[in-house]
Order: C-alpha cells, then sequence, then structure tokens
C-alpha cells in the first residue's frame, strides 16, 4: 500500500458517507451513488486500505482481498451492496437457535449473523481459498460461535466428491462458484473445475430453526431433497432466486400452499419496502421485478412485521391478484 494511493481515498470519504447516511431516493444520495460507481469500475482498492470497514457497520471489518464483495461493502456499505437484507438476516438470527448458512462466501452475513445471535451458527463454503478468507473475517471480528464447514451442500443421500465450476470473473474469490449438472442456471463461464466434498441437504438442515440458501442455481434441488425435513420442522428460510429458477419457484409456491409459509421479497436496491407476495402469485421473475433475487421464507407464526419494525424499514405491502 502506497501513501500516495491510500491519500487519494480519503476525499471520497464525504461520498462514501453520504450513500450509507442518506435515504433512498434522495437527490443527493443517488449521486453519490453514480459517482462512487465510476469510480469503483476504475479503482480496486486491495492495497489501499488495510482492513475494509463500511460505514454503515463500523463496528465490522474484512480482509481486503480481491472480491467484489467487499469492494461493494467498502464503497457503499452493507445496505448499499444487500439492500435491506443484512438487516433482516440479522434480526432473523437473533430470534434462531440453530442457523445454517450454505454459500457463506467471505462471510459477510457469517459475521453479521453469527455477532446477532446466541445460538449455534453452521457456514458451508466448498471452495478452500474462499474458505481461507471467510476464516480469517470470523478471527478478525472474534466470532467463535461459528462453526465453518469446506464443502458444498449437495441434494444426494450420501457425502460425495463434487465438481464446482469457478467462473471467470476477473476475481481471485468469485461469488458464482456452482456444482456442476445440477443447476438451473446455464451459460456461466469457467474459469476452472474443482473437485470439493459434499454434504447432503437432508443431514445437515437437520435440526434447524433457520436456514439461508445461495447456491447459484442448486437451491431447487437442495429443497427437494430435504423436504422431508422441512415438512417436519418447519425452518425460516432465506433463498436466492435466480430468474431461470422455474422449479425452485414451484417448490416455493408448495411451501405456501401446503405448509403455510408466507413469501417477502426483500429488494437489494430502489426500496427498503419488503413486500409479501401471494404463493400462487410467485413467479422466479417476481423478485427481480422488485429489484431482488432474495425472499424469506417463513411461517405464519414467524411474521417478518415485528422485524420490520425492529429494522426501521417502511411496512410490507402486499401484492393481489
Amino acid at each position: 500500500m502506497t501513501r500516495q494511493s491510500s491519500f487519494w481515498l480519503a476525499p471520497l470519504y464525504p461520498l462514501r458517507l453520504g450513500v450509507v447516511g442518506l435515504p433512498r431516493h434522495s437527490i443527493v444520495r443517488d449521486l453519490c451513488v453514480f459517482i462512487l460507481k465510476i469510480i469503483s469500475r476504475r479503482v480496486n482498492v486491495n492495497g489501499r486500505v488495510r482492513e475494509i470497514r463500511p460505514l454503515d457497520h463500523p463496528a465490522i471489518r474484512f480482509e481486503p482481498t480481491d472480491s467484489m464483495v467487499t469492494e461493494e461493502i467498502y464503497w457503499f456499505g452493507v445496505g448499499g451492496y444487500e439492500g435491506a437484507l443484512a438487516k433482516v438476516w440479522v434480526e432473523l438470527c437473533k430470534v434462531s437457535n440453530n442457523i445454517l448458512e450454505i454459500g457463506g462466501n467471505v462471510g459477510l452475513y457469517s459475521v453479521l449473523g453469527g455477532l446477532a445471535t446466541r445460538g449455534e451458527y453452521t457456514v458451508l463454503e466448498p471452495v478452500p481459498s474462499i474458505a481461507r478468507a471467510l476464516a480469517q473475517n470470523l478471527r478478525l471480528n472474534k466470532v467463535e460461535n461459528v462453526s465453518l464447514q469446506v464443502a458444498a451442500a449437495i441434494p444426494y443421500s450420501s457425502p460425495q466428491q463434487v465438481s464446482l465450476n469457478l467462473p471467470n470473473e476477473g476475481r481471485a474469490i468469485p461469488v458464482g462458484a456452482h456444482l456442476i449438472g445440477v443447476s438451473e442456471v446455464s451459460g456461466r463461464s469457467s474459469h476452472d473445475i474443482i473437485e470439493v466434498a459434499g454434504l447432503p441437504f437432508c443431514e445437515i438442515a437437520r435440526g434447524k430453526d433457520l436456514i439461508k440458501i445461495d447456491a447459484e442455481g442448486i437451491e431447487a434441488g437442495l429443497l427437494a431433497a430435504g423436504w422431508d425435513v422441512i415438512t417436519a420442522e418447519l425452518p425460516a428460510l432465506v433463498i436466492e432466486v435466480l430468474p431461470e429458477a422455474e422449479k425452485l419457484a414451484a417448490l416455493i409456491r408448495r411451501l405456501v400452499s401446503e405448509l403455510g409459509y408466507q413469501i417477502q421479497i426483500v429488494p437489494a436496491y430502489g426500496s427498503d419496502r419488503i413486500v409479501s407476495v401471494e404463493g400462487a402469485l410467485f413467479r422466479s421473475t417476481t423478485p427481480a421485478t422488485h429489484n431482488s433475487k432474495d425472499v424469506v421464507l417463513t411461517r405464519q407464526s414467524m411474521s417478518l412485521c415485528s422485524l420490520i419494525m425492529k429494522c426501521g424499514l417502511p411496512g410490507s405491502t402486499l401484492l393481489d391478484s
């Protein structure tokens, strides 16, 4: 890190502060975001800072690695990168006793959730180099209650080695690694293919009351494989739903019609308003219409209304037929 490069970032601090401190739809905030987006495409903060501290969560920090996640939270904060979902995740973790996160990447949610919960927390990250970064970020934040497993969740009944595609994202730490052969998402680039350990979802999901799945297109396979466990234990679910994931959307409709789950879409940008969707209306493209790819599924006994109030977010709206 050179003094010149580090000093050059200092004048951008007011812009970063504007992004995390001003309300959405503020003209000044929009201008700050616009300028920082231009700059962030040209300036890599790795090697220029000693640690990544998001301005809206200054108590946590991350190793400055070649990762889109850490760069985004440096420039735009956790809320600017993930919208309201990070706040909702923290509140869900506070009221959960046994948490499973599939697809930890560098550990943003693992750190936030691990610090929030008093219960047990397990995170799976199958790529060894990414898992090392995740472990380091847990250590940096003194998170001791999170158990890291360097393995992939798989839709099979027994543990086995599986092939994982590492996409060509131009980063040392990609965000789109996925299992080969079982993903609903196609057409991904490929930089390398590695063999990793796989753990059956039906086994690791047992006993969990909160599960987050960000598995790049294999969410439907995991839910189908663990259907009996979900039916028996009814955990709260936070799931990434990509527009191509039609099988996943069908399973989510089943969760609503057969098990009484409620669907809440949490926008990533543009708004903090959580949107409730009727099960029969839900499609794989529905989250994208609300600037999102993340849905929260809870039973009626665990409504998000109280969580919304704790998060300081606007009230939810209901999409009618």
